[in-house]
């Protein structure tokens, strides 16, 4: 009988028998379609809120929460964390060890255990890629604008000091980048950086698997009777890069035209009432930047969605709009096209390779909201294009992000990395 691959995984996502609202949703659908495999024995360490090592196993998944304080220091490993992946290594003896991402820390981690098993570092966020476009277009006036009590009193909340955080982090991002044998990557565009800065690398292309729900829910349809025009856009937090304040002078631009134009914005974000004075200054210049445009009362703040929440959100969306300035992949906008609303995107980094445009998505130039504003105004007043967009986007995530065929590409890449399988 052949024996069963052992896989380890350092991840920043948590299995769980709850619906999950946070970032990373890839990698607990990415996990539980391998646990269904019987070739596969999978296990995970990520991080969480506890007070010590935890170990807590959900749907045959072997796994670990570390407490968040254990990694002090982006730049070095915590002893304590190197000591034990050398005594789970010895214990479980994995076949591979997949780190996912960069953004936790724990490649570093993996590294100075200093382990004979194969490492498999894969990329999600760049932060040293990042640094260039933190600002997403912000200019010297609107980041001193961003300054509120929270960043008097503690000035390391404010854009500059987090843009400075990921600098710092980015230098030591390369460092660890350079260590690794084996790279996956999700995009051309990662594909690009990653055979300069580390041109000795096995680098593999991986595929992107998304929740169960995305690949059931019903396709969207056009609503041809319903007066408000809903556009939805998600982002993982308050973060200049994620280009919502382009989106919110489009919006501006169409408030007289389209009077019932309503932004639904999904995503966590300090907007509640119970933040007051201690939000940070960028959500709350946003905040300002709404009331100053004359939109504050069309856009409604969602909050954190779990899947089934964005499914019926897209169902009742004209469009979903992704304005970011830069991303390695983007999942938010794959699992629109999975549902098959339309989308208006921007031409960064990675965002066009993920459909055609005029075809599969309308694309504008990045940070400019005129011309953002036209392909938004383009849907709403073209039945015809709507449709075409929805059924072409969907029809290139069926093909794209098919599960079976994301799965055994996931598979392929952990038996060349083996070898002995």
């Amino acid at each position: 009988m052949k024996r069963k691959r052992k896989i380890l995984w350092f991840s920043g996502s948590e299995f769980s028998d709850e619906k999950i609202k946070t970032t990373g949703t890839w990698l607990i659908a990415m996990g539980n379609a391998l646990i269904e495999n019987e070739d596969i024995e999978l296990y995970n360490v990520t991080n969480g809120e506890v007070a010590s090592i935890t170990q807590k196993n959900v749907n045959n998944i072997t796994q670990w929460i570390i407490p968040y304080r254990e990694r002090k220091k982006y730049s070095q490993g915590s002893r304590k964390l190197v000591s034990f992946i050398k005594k789970i290594d010895n214990e479980i003896k994995p076949d591979l060890i997949h780190v996912w991402g960069t953004e936790t820390g724990f490649g570093i981690d993996v590294i100075e255990a200093k382990l004979e098993t194969p490492v498999l570092l894969e990329i999600q966020g760049l932060l040293f890629a990042y640094v260039r476009y933190y600002y997403g277009g912000l200019s010297n006036k609107d980041l001193f604008n961003c300054i509120g009590l929270k960043e008097i009193v503690r000035p390391k909340f404010h854009p500059y000091f987090n843009r400075r955080r990921f600098e710092k982090k980015g230098k030591h991002e390369l460092r660890l980048i350079r260590q690794m044998e084996n790279i996956s990557v999700q995009s051309g565009w990662v594909d690009s950086i990653i055979k300069y800065v580390a041109p000795e690398s096995n680098i593999f292309h991986t595929g992107m698997m998304l929740r169960s729900e995305f690949y059931a829910a019903p396709s969207w349809k056009y609503q041809e009777e319903n007066e408000v025009i809903n556009i939805f856009t998600s982002s993982s937090g308050a973060i200049p890069y994620k280009g919502l304040q382009v989106l919110f002078e489009a919006i501006a631009l169409l408030k007289d035209k389209y009077p019932t134009i309503r932004l639904n914005i999904g995503g966590d974000m300090q907007i509640n009432r119970k933040y007051g004075l201690i939000r940070d200054g960028y959500t709350s210049w946003l905040l300002k930047r709404a009331n100053q445009l004359g939109i504050a009362d069309s856009i409604s703040w969602m909050g954190k969605m779990d899947a089934n929440e964005m499914i019926s959100q897209m169902h009742e969306s004209s469009m979903v709009v992704v304005p970011s300035f830069v991303e390695t992949y983007c999942l938010f906008m794959a699992e629109a096209m999975m549902v098959g609303v339309p989308i208006v995107a921007s031409y960064a980094a990675a965002l066009p390779e993920l459909a055609e445009h005029g075809t599969s998505a309308l694309y504008f130039p990045t940070g400019d909201h005129w011309a953002c504003a036209e392909q938004i105004e383009k849907i709403i007043t073209d039945q015809e294009l709507s449709v075409k967009l929805s059924v072409k986007s969907r029809n290139r995530a069926l093909q794209r992000n098919e599960q079976e065929k994301v799965l055994r590409k996931q598979l392929e890449i952990y038996d060349k990395i083996i070898g002995e399988f």
